[in-house]
């Protein structure tokens, strides 16, 4: 390409760029169509910076836009790959970006892997609140893949960097249960039950019924079934707790159910005891 040609496709991939930016708003699906031409016209003849800009607003673009996971995590990689060497902050938020569109897509295989390369690398480019909803995303997804271990380590660290907010006490109550749901499914029993009580406590702390006796029927069959006799009344003991504990409010649709489910699973306790 001659060096006029250069300059003449680098100055229609700006002014294209420019008219993109004024359509942000008010017609994204022109500025994506702008910005898409953008980037093939200045491809040999942008600066690489210039063109991993446009990259990013292209990302923009389409994330504004409801129903476009997959697109949306095809030009996040595009555009990460486009910062690799010049702005390494960069190009993690947008695997970051492209993990989630997968997590949300229900893509969990390829979420997971994409959320495994920077937090294995140690980046924390958000603030802790912000880290541990993306550690959760990420262990939902290894769970999702079977990966249940990993997937509890990620809970556990994202219930970590939030351990002293109280303002985040659902957060903290969601991770303590889907800790205590992988390591129930890779036989981590003893800590399986720890991290169900502690989810009980916090969604206790919200009132909210039906997640607290959940958690509290699910540790109580965890200490049943771990094989000692003192193990077998200490469960029954607990759910006989949570029937009368259920007793005690007032009889809402919710409460109804969970106090029917407490008392029949208190009743297979007590049948496979005998």
């Amino acid at each position: 390409m001659s060096d006029t040609a250069a300059a003449d496709r680098a100055e229609a991939a700006v002014e294209l760029a420019r008219q993109a930016a004024i359509h942000l708003l008010d017609d994204p699906e022109l500025a994506e169509r702008q910005l898409r031409e953008a980037l093939t016209l200045g491809a040999r003849a942008l600066p690489a910076e210039h063109l991993a800009r446009l990259g990013s607003q292209l990302v923009m673009v389409i994330s504004g836009q409801a129903g476009r996971e997959e697109e949306l995590a095809d030009a996040a990689l595009r555009a990460a790959a486009r910062w690799d060497g010049i702005s390494d902050a960069d190009a993690t938020h947008l695997t970051f970006v492209a993990a989630r569109a997968h997590f949300r897509a229900g893509r969990h295989g390829a979420a997971a892997a994409l959320f495994e390369q920077p937090i294995a690398a140690g980046a924390a480019p958000y603030p802790g609140t912000e880290m541990a909803v993306l550690r959760s995303q990420y262990g939902k997804s290894l769970t999702m893949v079977g990966r249940h271990r990993e997937a509890a380590r990620q809970f556990a660290e994202a219930a970590r960097l939030i351990e002293n907010r109280p303002e985040q006490v659902r957060l903290r109550a969601e991770l303590a249960a889907a800790a205590a749901s992988a390591l129930d499914a890779c036989g981590e029993d003893d800590q399986a039950r720890v991290d169900y009580l502690r989810a009980a406590d916090l969604w206790g702390e919200l009132d909210r019924v039906a997640a607290r006796a959940r958690c509290l029927r699910s540790a109580a069959w965890l200490e049943f079934w771990g094989g000692a006799e003192s193990g077998e009344e200490r469960a029954l003991t607990a759910l006989r707790d949570l029937v009368a504990e259920l007793e005690r409010l007032d009889p809402s649709h919710e409460v109804t159910a969970e106090l029917a489910h407490t008392r029949r699973q208190l009743a297979n306790m007590r049948a496979r005891e005998q």
